[in-house]
């Protein structure tokens, strides 16, 4: 390794494992009728756990340095920024949670994006 992995792609990854596992875990809690919240049906479950899955191998690739999983990030936060604004939008009264998404999905690309993490990205 040509450098120091930087502590904004540590952060962004451990967030990442945390909102997977947290996925994974509601999907089961779904899926064995521990939870039950109306209009989540099995199907829903077991797309959660799938996600999940995914978004816990690409945080892993991305603690690694992976230029894809670092892709596929970015793409995840401009979504949810995205969706953040046209929450806000949509839904003026209600700006305190999508406001919150949208600056998380700000800090997180300007992490993913500064000099440090560009340089442990192109080792």
């Amino acid at each position: 390794m040509a450098g120091q992995r930087p502590g904004g792609i540590v952060f962004i990854a451990v967030l990442a494992w945390i909102g997977a596992v947290l996925q994974v875990l509601s999907g089961v809690l779904v899926l064995t009728g521990v939870l039950n919240p109306e209009g989540v049906s099995t199907e829903t479950a077991w797309i959660a756990i799938v996600v999940g899955v995914i978004s816990f191998l690409v945080a892993f690739a991305l603690f690694g340095g992976s230029r894809v999983a670092r892709i596929l990030v970015t793409i995840s936060f401009v979504l949810s920024l995205l969706t953040a604004v046209f929450s806000i939008v949509a839904h003026p009264t209600n700006f305190v949670a999508p406001g919150l998404a949208a600056l998380f999905a700000i800090i997180a690309l300007v992490l993913l994006y500064s000099e440090k993490a560009n340089a442990y990205f192109t080792r």
